[in-house]
């Protein structure tokens, strides 16, 4: 889909284009809210990281894990369980 922004893999992310779109609408709130436009409500932040976190942490723990399991980098020969040698 061309509407997806694409994550540091190059691949199209739906999580991080929610949590790009989400901090610019938070951004473009605070903003507003320091210019003082009545019809606007003050910035609240509570309500902006009720926003930003759960989808945080589903960008996140989607971006740390695969397919259910967490991904860990181990050097070459060496399996996960085992300490790497000096």
């Amino acid at each position: 889909m061309a509407l997806l922004l694409k994550d540091s893999d190059g691949k199209p992310s739906v999580s991080f284009t929610m949590v790009f779109t989400t901090f610019c609408v938070c951004l473009l709130w605070l903003t507003v809210s320091i210019i003082n436009i009545q019809h606007i409500r003050a910035f609240d932040v509570t309500t902006a990281s009720g926003f930003l976190s759960p989808l945080l942490a589903l960008y996140f723990g989607r971006r740390w894990t695969k397919d259910g399991k967490l991904e860990t980098t181990t050097p070459a020969g060496t399996s996960p369980s085992q300490p790497p040698t000096q």
